[in-house]
């Protein structure tokens, strides 16, 4: 029955023209019209909300709705435009999710299984106007002196097609950062002590400017014996690199540049950001400066106050959207987190664990053990304009019944859902605590099975149509070459003779 279902609801996705849902064209199935008919009936009117089309002409507020003014006013309400632009970055955002392999048994590295050129086809937004141009990997140490593992971690695009560039208002550049998706990267995550970060050409940064080691040691490290994919230096320095290439070649145009990401890709946005103004990449020849800004989900902190203060004063722009309870945009500890429940709630939890867990090369362990580092008062704050969501509001989310439970990792990952966060942006009346009293009615036509794409979250009777964890990579990541084999795409690569392909 679920394959029915799947297959009709692709048919009915690819004729809604709308960006934000999924639209990819079934493969080698024929359904019966009757079929498609009925099972289109059901769909309709049980996995579509909204009634605004998210395409309109923004050229006259682009610059309003990157952040010129720190979107003052267009919280509360949420302003329409913003709240589609939100929509936007975030299904950009998750692609790097969707493009990541999922069998993580696989020796590393890990990279894309798509080329550049089909990134966004094969995702599910064919499209958009816009063309991949780099891919970016992440080399990681973890608890480690040496690199250990390298990652494909996200991708730089840009905005090609004339009428998009004519709707948005300028050329816009997108570097969108994936969200921790293995071990070695939860590691580098739990480092949260405090480094000053350098330039692409090893200038320190103000004594004072400290962020997180662990995120930014997965945005700069960096180990030549671990060259993939004919990349050649860290995240951060083909990151930067691309960007000013790009700057370059489109000189003496409208532009922006606009760093997106979920969770620790959250943070390596905001680093990325960061780099990009402290580095003046954004500044042209003629002397124009880019607007830098990055639409955060879920992220977690990254740095301490000078951070945030040398954010501001570079001019960089950050809208940091949170779901009022996820566990993730409370740590690294900092500000804030004295009144928070979840919070409180792990306090009593970790306490309760510490007495009985021995701290060993356990995930769980070290996790508790740096969780209790954390406890005493850190120099973390968050940065930007924050726009608040409240899972409990919407009545299309299961409603987990705890906080947290520390001896399920599923239980971090209820609220922290990326698609929840974007149907809970689409249905928010706005950011302030009346604000979030209102009723919760969705705005933008989106589908409700992307809730499901990668979760269990659509709560009944909408979930009864779409099956958990629906998306599915084509023949598990593997690719096949020219000569008929089928092979995991970092064999794709030979550092003397690098696949453009995947660079």
């Amino acid at each position: 029955m679920f394959a029915w279902i799947y297959a009709s609801s692709l048919i009915l996705l690819c004729e809604v023209p709308y960006v934000g849902i999924l639209r990819q064209k079934p493969r080698n199935q024929s359904v019966p019209l009757n079929v498609k008919l009925a099972t289109l009936a059901t769909l309709t009117s049980t996995t579509l909300t909204g009634y605004e089309p998210p395409k309109v002409n923004i050229a006259t507020k682009w610059r309003e709705l990157q952040g010129t003014n720190n979107w003052a006013g267009l919280l509360s309400p949420l302003d329409l435009d913003l709240r589609r632009e939100i929509l936007r970055y975030g299904d950009y955002t998750h692609v790097t999710y969707d493009a990541f392999p999922l069998e993580k048994k696989f020796v590393y590295p890990s990279g894309c299984p798509y080329t550049k050129a089909e990134l966004l086809s094969q995702v599910g937004l064919p499209e958009t106007g816009y063309e991949v141009t780099r891919y970016l990997y992440a080399h990681l140490r973890g608890l480690s002196s040496a690199v250990q593992e390298v990652n494909w971690i996200g991708f730089i695009a840009v905005a090609v097609d004339p009428n998009e560039i004519k709707r948005i208002g300028r050329r816009d550049i997108i570097v969108a950062w994936r969200g921790t998706q293995t071990d070695m990267e939860w590691q580098n995550n739990f480092l949260f002590d405090q480094i000053q970060p350098t330039s692409i050409n090893g200038k320190p940064a103000s004594k004072d400017v400290k962020v997180s080691s662990g995120f930014w040691g997965t945005f700069a490290d960096f180990d030549a014996s671990k060259s993939v994919f004919g990349t050649k230096g860290s995240a951060a320095k083909n990151a930067t690199q691309e960007v000013k290439r790009l700057v370059g070649k489109y000189a003496g145009e409208e532009m922006s540049i606009t760093c997106i990401g979920h969770s620790l890709g959250g943070a390596l946005a905001t680093l990325c950001a960061y780099q990009i103004a402290e580095d003046e990449i954004h500044k042209t020849p003629s002397g124009t400066t880019i607007p830098i800004t990055a639409f955060t989900f879920a992220s977690p902190r990254v740095g301490n106050i000078a951070f945030g203060q040398r954010l501001t004063t570079l001019g960089v722009r950050v809208l940091r959207i949170k779901c009022n309870q996820d566990l993730v945009p409370c740590f690294p500890l900092g500000d804030e987190y004295e009144s928070s429940p979840i919070i409180d709630d792990v306090k009593k939890k970790v306490a309760e664990k510490a007495k009985t867990t021995e701290i060993n090369n356990d995930l769980l362990g070290f996790f508790i053990h740096q969780l209790n580092q954390a406890l005493l008062p850190d120099d973390y704050t968050h940065v930007g304009t924050t726009l608040a969501v409240d899972f409990t509001k919407s009545p299309y989310l299961k409603q987990p019944g705890k906080y947290v439970d520390l001896n399920r990792a599923e239980s971090f990952h209820k609220y922290h859902n990326l698609h929840a966060y974007l149907h809970l942006v689409n249905g928010t009346f706005g950011s302030t605590a009346d604000d979030l009293k209102k009723p919760f009615k969705p705005v933008v036509v989106r589908d409700l099975a992307l809730i499901n794409k990668r979760s269990g979250m659509l709560a009944d009777p909408y979930g009864k149509h779409v099956p958990e964890k629906w998306w599915r990579q084509s023949n598990a990541g593997l690719v096949q070459t020219k000569e008929g084999f089928w092979v995991y795409p970092w064999n794709f690569d030979d550092p003397k003779l690098p696949n453009p392909d995947y660079d």
